[in-house]
């Protein structure tokens, strides 16, 4: 996607910031603050869905918002305040939270820095996956280095294992990439992708009940769209093998969370590490959170802290590109966001 670049009368274009405020160190630290400055000249503090409306002046002014978690949706009322607004240069994952009709209609550029988060989400992915496979969350909640409990799992270990992987997404892929140091055979379910794509990826395209039942471990990265809210349930869950784990940093939606339980507590041998439930967090009287082969972490799977310096990166790089008039690298239209996560 391509574009004029700034109209040359004005040194540095305005921008907003709309993010949560604490975001601002970690995605900007202090010499990307001074690039970003060098490059725009900055009309807001953060601001959020809670008080933008106190900078609606400031806004007027913004060609170039910078947008991360906790971003307003951009509906009529704050597209409105930003007559001018050219470009968002979005800063963490999905974007279908804040997008809206009204936003399309306008024709605003729209790039996302998804894929610098994808890179934490996957690392922390397989690091799950690799755990599972020497069937550590197990030995764990049966009182750690007892190994008298070594006869309990044959099927643990890394080499010749089996692992699944539902959604090649952008996370999925780099999951894959990372296994495929290993030696072990990589199973896929993704409707999207051709078996020729597959070849070219080194997995093999099966079905989700076969990926399931064969798998030493399944890994769910598909996206949250209509048709796979619920896509999961138990119907597939009482399929794995003894000792099977079930990894989920997607979304809690896309499994039918009352069957998931059930299963666990019929099946005391499978473990179910869920970095994303729904809702979410799980309500305190979760069963998920009593049960013992349930891992819960707090939606850690993203870009984190440190990490989230890697993504503020892109959306300096996307700013150059942007004013320099060059086509942007993560452009997003919305026909793809559709089919997003």
């Amino acid at each position: 996607m391509s574009h004029s670049p700034p109209q040359a009368s004005r040194s540095r274009p305005g921008a907003a910031l709309a993010f949560r405020p604490e975001l601002l160190p970690w995605l900007f630290p202090p010499a990307a603050r001074a690039r970003l400055e060098e490059q725009v000249e900055l009309l807001t503090p953060p601001i959020t869905a809670a008080d933008w409306q106190a900078h609606r002046a400031r806004l007027a002014g913004a060609e170039v918002l910078v947008g991360s978690w906790g971003i307003p949706e951009l509906g009529a009322d704050i597209l409105e305040a930003m007559p001018k607004l050219r470009v968002v240069l979005y800063g963490a994952g999905s974007v279908r939270g804040f997008v809206s009709d009204e936003f399309w209609r306008r024709g605003i550029v729209l790039s996302s820095a998804a894929g610098a988060n994808a890179g934490p989400t996957a690392t922390f992915a397989e690091a799950m996956i690799i755990l599972a496979l020497k069937q550590t969350w197990f030995y764990l909640r049966r009182g750690g280095a007892d190994w008298a409990y070594l006869s309990d799992t044959a099927s643990s270990g890394v080499h010749a294992a089996t692992v699944g992987i539902i959604g090649l997404s952008s996370v999925g892929r780099l999951v894959v990439q990372g296994l495929q140091r290993h030696e072990l055979t990589i199973l896929a379910c993704d409707p999207t992708v051709t078996a020729e794509e597959a070849a070219r990826l080194g997995v093999e395209l099966t079905s989700l009940p076969e990926i399931f039942e064969r798998c030493d471990v399944v890994s769910l990265h598909a996206p949250l769209l209509p048709q796979t809210i619920g896509l999961i349930g138990a119907e597939h869950l009482r399929r794995m093998k003894p000792h099977a784990s079930f990894v989920n940093t997607a979304r809690g939606a896309i499994v039918r969370e009352a069957e998931l339980v059930a299963v666990l507590r019929e099946r005391p041998d499978l473990t179910a590490l869920l970095d994303v439930t729904d809702p979410e967090p799980a309500p305190p009287n979760s069963p998920l959170r009593t049960l013992p082969n349930a891992i819960l972490t707090p939606h850690l799977a993203g870009a984190r802290h440190r990490e989230i310096a890697l993504v503020g990166r892109v959306v300096l790089e996307e700013l150059d590109r942007y004013l320099s008039g060059q086509p942007l690298r993560f452009a997003l239209d919305q026909v793809r966001v559709a089919s997003m996560a």
